[in-house]
C-alpha cells in the first residue's frame, strides 16, 4: 500500500522516510555531523562500511575528515541499519538545527537545555493540542525543514510526540501540502 501521507511514510519506513525528505546538502551535514560525534560503536560501523564502499582499508579510512567523507557517507547511508540511520538523523539536528529545536521546544513549553530536552525521568507526554500547535507553527515559519525535525521526532518516540501526527498527516511524502483530506 502506498504511503499517501508523511506519517504515513514515516510509520511504515521510519528513519528511511526522513532521509528521502532531506535535501542532498541537509544529508551531507548530517554524515558530516556524524563522522564527527558518532558514539564508538556507530563510529566503528560506519568506518566499516565506508571502507567496503571507498575499496580501503578501515584503518585508512578513519584518518579522513569529514569534508572528505560526507558525499560518499550520505549516498551509503540509506543501505545503513536503522538504529545508525537515525544516529544521522540525531547528530544532524544537534549540529545544525539547535535554533529550531529551541523554538519548538520552547512553544511546547518543555524544560530543555539548548534543544535537548531536559524532563524528569516521570515526566508524561506532553500536552497533544500544545504539541500540534507548535508544530503547525515551526512548520508555518520553517516549511520541509521543520517536517524534517518534526518527522524526527516522531521516529524516535511517536507516542510522546502523538501530537505531531495530525501535522504530518496533512503533508505528502515529499514534504508538500497535501491538497486533498486525508482521513
Amino acid at each position: 500500500m502506498a504511503q499517501t501521507t508523511l506519517k504515513d511514510a514515516v510509520e511504515a519506513r521510519g528513519p528511511y522516510a526522513v532521509w528521502d525528505l532531506m535535501t542532498e546538502e541537509e544529508r551531507r551535514e548530517a554524515a558530516a555531523a556524524t563522522w564527527k560525534e558518532a558514539d564508538p560503536e556507530t563510529g566503528a560501523l560506519i568506518q566499516m562500511a565506508l571502507a567496503r564502499e571507498l575499496k580501503f582499508r578501515p584503518h585508512a579510512v578513519r584518518r579522513l575528515g569529514a569534508e572528505k567523507v560526507a558525499g560518499r557517507l550520505a549516498h551509503i547511508a540509506k543501505d545503513l541499519p536503522e538504529n545508525v540511520l537515525f544516529q544521522f538523523l540525531f547528530h544532524y539536528h544537534m549540529a545544525a538545527k539547535r535554533p529550531l529545536l529551541v523554538e519548538f521546544l520552547d512553544a511546547v513549553g518543555l524544560p530543555h537545555e539548548d534543544g535537548v530536552l531536559n524532563l524528569p525521568e516521570d515526566a508524561g507526554a506532553p500536552d497533544e493540542a500544545e504539541v500540534k500547535t507548535a508544530a503547525e507553527a515551526l512548520v508555518a515559519g520553517h516549511g520541509r525543514e521543520a517536517l524534517v525535525y518534526l518527522s524526527t521526532l516522531l521516529v524516535a518516540d511517536g507516542e510522546f510526540w502523538a501530537g505531531l501526527a495530525p501535522v504530518l498527516e496533512g503533508h505528502d511524502p515529499e514534504g508538500e501540502a497535501a491538497t486533498t483530506p486525508t482521513r
